[in-house]
């Protein structure tokens, strides 16, 4: 097939008909995995160009509008990134992106009814003297 052409409709719903109920061994995938690292990698020493970035994030988030992750999902999610520790300079970073008219809160204010809820579930609890220096500092 000559570059810059496509398929069509018909020839990959074919195409996609043929491929299913195929099972590669664990060798072979391995191998396809290995014929494309590093060099060898379409993409190898290239870079996406700001625009194309902007679209890809564009296109991510309108993929994700109005789902939601299964609870298993965001389980698994959370138990890969428990134990990780960000960057003295990523955090730095990820609290400057919310500091001020960033925040999402800017500018609100809780109702009365909120503002009690949260007092009620803080009631009882008992704080280390360490844990209250630096609440008090923040």
């Amino acid at each position: 097939m000559r570059k810059g052409s496509h398929h069509s409709v018909e020839s990959r719903k074919r195409m996609s008909e043929a491929m299913k109920g195929i099972c590669r061994s664990l060798e072979t995938r391995k191998r396809m995995s290995e014929a494309k690292k590093g060099e060898n990698h379409p993409l190898y020493g290239k870079h996406h160009s700001l625009e194309t970035r902007r679209r890809m994030s564009k296109n991510n988030v309108r993929y994700w509008k109005g789902k939601t992750r299964s609870l298993e999902t965001r389980k698994r999610m959370s138990e890969a990134n428990k134990g990780k520790s960000r960057s003295l300079e990523t955090r730095r970073r990820m609290s400057e992106a919310k500091k001020g008219e960033k925040n999402p809160l800017y500018g609100k204010h809780h109702s009365l009814e909120t503002r009690r809820r949260i007092s009620e579930s803080n009631k009882g609890k008992h704080y280390s003297l360490e844990t209250k220096l630096k609440m008090a500092l923040a």
